[in-house]
C-alpha cells in the first residue's frame, strides 16, 4: 500500500464521517459532502492502485540505464 491509497483511504474515512454527521444532523448538504469525499476517496485509492500495478509492468528509467552487473566485462 502506499501514500495515495493511505490518502485515499483516509478521505473516504473521512467522507464516512461527513456523511453519517449529516444524518445525525439533519442536514442533507453535509451528507451530500460526506458522500462526495467518499467517492472521491475511492477514486483516488483507485487510481493508486492502478497507477502502481501499471508502474511494476514496467522496468524504471534509472534501472534501464544501469548496466548488467551479472555479465563479465568484454576486454
Amino acid at each position: 500500500m502506499n501514500t495515495d491509497q493511505i490518502h485515499g483511504h483516509w478521505r473516504e474515512m473521512k467522507g464516512w464521517a461527513l456523511e453519517n454527521w449529516g444524518r445525525v444532523t439533519q442536514d442533507p448538504w453535509t451528507r451530500i459532502a460526506g458522500r462526495r469525499e467518499r467517492l472521491l476517496g475511492q477514486l483516488e485509492a483507485s487510481l493508486a492502485e492502478s497507477r502502481r500495478i501499471a508502474e511494476s509492468g514496467f522496468p524504471s528509467p534509472v534501472a534501464a540505464r544501469m548496466p548488467d552487473r551479472r555479465r563479465p566485462a568484454t576486454r
